[in-house]
């Protein structure tokens, strides 16, 4: 066996070349046969399996019958037999095989049209797909950017709140509206838009997209969202889960702006619509920068919130320099009368008459002695001299002191010269100028980071700044809110985008991440009450109200009983008042706003709380030596259930409402101001629709000079 087994190996080890190159033959033998002789190159050609060859061959014969056919001579038609209203020929296929038995003819068959047709078949549908039909590409989808600066700014203000729903039909500045007070907070953000293009350009036209694939349409960004959400803090410090903030109730494309992110949920027409929709420039605009309400408060101006900052630190540096300029006039004023009372004094002592000539010569005086002599030594000591003939003297000139005093002037009273008056003049207008400058920069930023119709995004040196608003806050609340953009997903729901994206194919917005939260915003009450006193032997606690309507406070006092309601309504004394305030009459001259204060008819101090009983408390007091405190406690319930209360006597109030009383009583002496009118003239100019005639394609430095130029603020 193993001599069998070793005579078979070095068989094979004598003739394996052999047998390789014989097993190869045969292959190319295979190969042959297969492949040259018996070719799989055939393809099906009116209904035969046909080679290159042999197709080329019949179709040659097609041909040459088509040809014969061609030089034929043409065969004459038959008789025409008019067919209308005779009878079918028996023999036509049409009558015998469908219509049967019709002997009318034509018209016959034209008034039973539908025999003979199954009318249960029903017609097929097209499907409607979002898809597009052609190559099938690979989009990797671009980063919408980081939020960045976030900021948040609460207002409250009298505005003119509409009286009925602001709709796509119904605009805001075209609807019934009233002033009404208003809490509105503001949360604003940037993003570079820019830097948005480019990573845009490069997903869908950059150098690693085929160029076939290339589009331009798809690599301009198109903004479809702005999410606003926020969380409210509950009593014990803890914070709800993040909620919706619905759009600003004035929005009259609120509809439009409904966040919808899967596209079997758009509404007709599908993204292609939408993105048409959404590139227009005015809605792009009302988007990103939705416009505020009308605000009617004098003393108050809606702007983002790091501009609304700046321009309430100007009015406070404004406020305080007028305070300054009014010290400073009554000083001179002082100052002007002592001497004035001087000079009446020497006078007399050099022996003038009280009507004015000296005593013993003809010679007749103003009464105020040797004005030359007199009036040199009060300029030398620094006193402006004064001429009582100017006719100033009535209208009250453009000096320090009568811009400090409203114009007012008293009968008599000395003007300056006619030099010191060009000075005064000057002075005003610099003091002006000056004043003016600051709050001109806010209004000058505010127009640089608005939106206009003909702007540029993709050649903005600064970041986009866009900003959303909650007028849903209520009193006594406080929150805390966190902002993301989206924009159009151009390929969504057609299957273009590259399976690393972690994003469904259906998706319709490209999200950003959330910006940092903000700073919480704590919303004031508008009604406060303070328990001022009691009367120990009745328990009659003297309770002082205080409730913020049409951009004021107002306070009443009640005499309060236990079981008795703490609060009720109170009619208004007057309706409206005229504002005594000198610095009025300015306002009231532009001609643009009310000369009116407007005061409510009646103000509601109701509470809903009961008063229930005064406890004398006794307990200890002071933050480094403890000393005994006794004082009544009010106690009051809302609901029957809970029982809150609150030291009686602002001596044992807290802190912080010790401070809110003083600062609502500051704001009470406080001179009232008229409500701006809706179509009042600002220096805040509304929002350019369009650029104006003669700016258009100016930007930067050159438009900027150009506004200064023309003081179009």
């Amino acid at each position: 066996m193993r001599e069998i087994i070793r005579k078979i190996g070095s068989f094979f080890e004598e003739h394996i070349e052999k047998i390789v190159l014989g097993v190869l033959g045969l292959v190319c033998l295979w190969l042959l046969i297969m492949w040259v002789v018996f070719s799989p190159d055939v393809i099906n050609y009116d209904g035969q399996r046909l080679s290159p060859n042999e197709i080329d061959n019949y179709i040659y014969k097609q041909v040459q019958a088509l040809q014969d056919k061609l030089k034929q001579e043409p065969k004459p038609l038959g008789q025409y037999v008019a067919r209308l209203d005779g009878p079918i020929d028996s023999n036509d296929p049409v009558r015998v095989g469908i219509w049967g038995d019709l002997r009318n003819g034509f018209a016959g068959l034209l008034e039973s049209s539908i025999i003979g047709i199954d009318s249960t078949l029903a017609l097929p549908i097209p499907r409607y797909s979002q898809g597009e039909v052609g190559v099938k590409r690979a989009y990797k989808l671009p980063q919408v950017g980081e939020i960045k600066d976030v900021a948040v700014e609460h207002i409250r203000a009298v505005a003119y709140v509409p009286t009925v729903p602001i709709t796509d039909q119904t605009l805001y500045k075209d609807a019934p509206h009233e002033p009404n007070d208003i809490d509105l907070v503001t949360v604003e953000a940037k993003v570079d838009v820019a830097d948005m293009y480019k990573r845009f350009q490069n997903s869908f036209t950059g150098i690693d997209v085929k160029e076939e694939w290339r589009d331009p349409c798809l690599a301009e960004p198109v903004f479809a969202a702005v999410e606003l959400q926020r969380q409210e803090q509950f009593d014990d410090g803890a914070w709800s889960d993040w909620q919706w903030v619905p759009r600003i109730a004035i929005d009259h494309r609120k509809r439009m702006f409904e966040i919808i992110e899967d596209v079997d949920s758009l509404p007709a027409g599908g993204i292609k619509v939408r993105l048409l929709h959404f590139k227009e420039p005015e809605v792009r605009m009302d988007l990103l920068q939705p416009q505020p309400y009308q605000i009617a408060s004098a003393q108050e101006e809606w702007f983002p919130p790091t501009l609304h900052r700046e321009y309430i630190e100007q009015r406070r540096k404004e406020a305080l320099e007028e305070k300054r300029e009014a010290r400073e006039a009554e000083k001179e004023e002082k100052e002007r009368e002592r001497d004035d009372r001087r000079s009446e004094r020497r006078g007399t002592m050099l022996g003038r008459s009280p009507g004015g000539g000296r005593a013993g010569s003809g010679a007749s005086y103003d009464g105020y002695g040797d004005a030359a002599s007199l009036y040199g030594e009060r300029d030398r000591r620094g006193v402006r001299g004064r001429s009582r003939s100017d006719p100033r003297t009535e209208t009250g000139g453009l000096t320090r002191e009568n811009r400090s005093l409203g114009g007012l002037r008293s009968p008599g009273r000395r003007t300056p010269s006619e030099g010191d008056i060009e000075t005064e003049y000057y002075m005003a207008a610099t003091d002006a100028s000056r004043r003016l400058s600051a709050l001109d920069e806010v209004y000058l930023k505010y127009d640089e980071i608005s939106l206009t119709l003909v702007i540029d995004l993709t050649k903005m040196r600064e970041p986009l700044t866009f900003w959303a608003h909650d007028d849903t806050v209520e009193p006594g609340m406080s929150y805390r809110y966190r902002i993301r953009l989206g924009v159009f997903n151009p390929v969504a729901g057609i299957n273009q985008h590259k399976d690393q994206n972690d994003l469904p194919k259906s998706q319709v917005i490209l999200w950003s991440d959330f910006s940092e939260v903000t700073d919480t915003v704590v919303i004031p009450e508008r009604l406060y009450v303070f328990a001022k006193s009691i009367q120990e032997t009745a328990k009659i606690v003297t309770v002082e109200i205080s409730k913020y309507v049409l951009g004021y406070w107002y306070s009443e006092d009640f005499a309060v009983k236990p079981g008795e309601v703490i609060g009720t309504l109170v009619e208004s004394e007057t309706r409206s008042e005229r504002s005594r305030d000198p610095r009025m009459d300015r306002l009231i001259g532009r001609g643009n706003i009310a000369e009116q204060v407007i005061t409510p008819e009646s103000i509601d101090y109701s509470t809903d709380a009961v008063l229930i009983d005064s406890v004398p408390i006794s307990d200890w007091t002071g933050s480094r030596a403890l000393r005994p405190r006794i004082y009544y406690d009010m106690l009051y319930s809302s609901d029957g259930t809970v029982i809150e209360h609150m030291p009686i006597d602002s001596r044992n109030w807290q802190a912080e409402l010790l401070a809110m009383f003083n600062d609502i009583k500051r704001c009470q002496r406080e001179p009232k101001e008229p409500l701006k009118a809706w179509d009042s003239s600002s220096r805040r100019r509304q929002r350019t629709r369009l650029m104006p005639e003669g700016y258009e394609g100016m930007e930067g430095y050159e438009y900027e000079q150009r506004m200064r130029e023309q003081q179009l603020y």
